[in-house]
């Protein structure tokens, strides 16, 4: 039993010096890469940033747009499905639950993309065209929609508190989340922080890539500061937040 406890770890010791070893080569091969085809990168870059600041525009109508009737039908599919529920097949109620769930994280994913842009389009247009006139469209289709995809959300959690009468909650409140999540049961909330704890552990995997990446970035473009000010924020936040609540659960 000690044999197999010391190979194993071991084995661990291992697999993090070839990490270590693999993330330094890689960001140290990439940085000279990038450097021998400073020229190159420059320009690709340049150009990268023209197409997605010109098509951060058009997404954001199109997205606007098509996210809108796709709220539409994901609220009728919903409300059909909690209209022909009998009231006491189990299996139905949680498969309505799942697909309830599900649309309520494409709308969460979709708006997020469309502040994203939003953002991107308010630099391009400040710093690159000064076309006013396209502002004004996008921040309309971006309230609109937001406004949209809020009260939408709403419906959706309303749906979900009529199959389950325990549920509390107003999705449009601002304790929202704290008033729902102590309304959940014991298993939905292990269920939650399973699914939470995933999140964290892959979360520190991206931000280790994104981190390597702006080094590598940094050394052909003058990125400055703020990009690794704004990662080490979140990702410190992210860390101690985890560890303050591990350590308050455990209390």
């Amino acid at each position: 039993m000690s044999k197999n406890k010391n190979k194993r770890e071991k084995k661990g010791y291992l697999e993090f010096f070839i990490v270590i070893l693999i993330s330094a080569l890689f960001g140290g091969v990439g940085a000279v890469i990038l450097e021998i085809y400073d020229k190159d990168v420059k320009s690709i870059g340049n150009l990268l940033e023209d197409v997605i600041g010109q098509g951060a525009f058009w997404l954001i109508c199109f997205l606007s747009v098509v996210g809108s009737l796709v709220n539409i039908y994901m609220v009728w599919a919903v409300r059909k499905r909690c209209r022909t529920w009998d009231g006491e097949d189990d299996e139905a109620a949680e498969e309505i639950e799942r697909y309830n769930s599900r649309c309520q994280g494409v709308i969460a994913c979709c708006t997020t993309i469309v502040m994203v842009l939003s953002g991107v389009n308010i630099v391009y247009i400040f710093h690159r065209t000064e076309n006013m006139r396209n502002i004004g469209i996008m921040c309309i289709l971006f309230v609109s929609y937001s406004l949209w995809s809020a009260f939408a959300q709403n419906i959706l959690v309303e749906f979900s508190k009529k199959m389950n009468p325990e549920k509390k909650g107003n999705a449009l409140s601002l304790h929202f989340t704290r008033d729902w999540d102590n309304s959940c049961d014991e298993q939905e909330k292990a269920r939650m922080y399973r699914a939470a704890y995933v999140v964290y552990r892959k979360s520190n995997g991206l931000y280790s890539g994104i981190f390597i990446f702006l080094l590598m970035l940094s050394v052909v473009v003058d990125i400055g500061v703020l990009p690794f000010l704004m990662l080490g924020i979140i990702w410190t936040y992210q860390n101690v937040l985890y560890i303050c609540n591990y350590n308050k659960k455990c209390k």
